[in-house]
């Protein structure tokens, strides 16, 4: 998968949320389908407890938010609704 190309996907036709707060508040009530972090270790273990699919990208934060367009760094992305993009479960 090319995540870079995924991501702009996800950007243009999906639905979504940026950031560690915002994703976990949604992922506790049901609302988040799928998980982007960024290559940052600490990340995943704190989400273990979701059910959602997780992805982790070859990105460090800095790039994740720049893909974004947001002059700060996002370690996560939280996937309300895949648009086109591959990041969902597997149907």
């Amino acid at each position: 998968m090319d995540f870079n190309w995924e991501l702009g996907r996800l950007k243009e036709t999906g639905k979504f949320v940026l950031g560690e707060k915002a994703t976990e508040k949604l992922g506790k009530k049901g609302s988040i389908k799928a998980i982007v972090f960024a290559n940052e270790p600490h990340l995943k273990e704190k989400y273990d407890a979701l059910k959602s699919p997780k992805f982790v990208v070859p990105l460090n934060s800095i790039q994740l938010g720049n893909i974004f367009g947001k002059p700060f760094p996002v370690s996560v992305v939280g996937v309300i609704d895949s648009g086109i993009s591959q990041f969902r479960e597997n149907e």
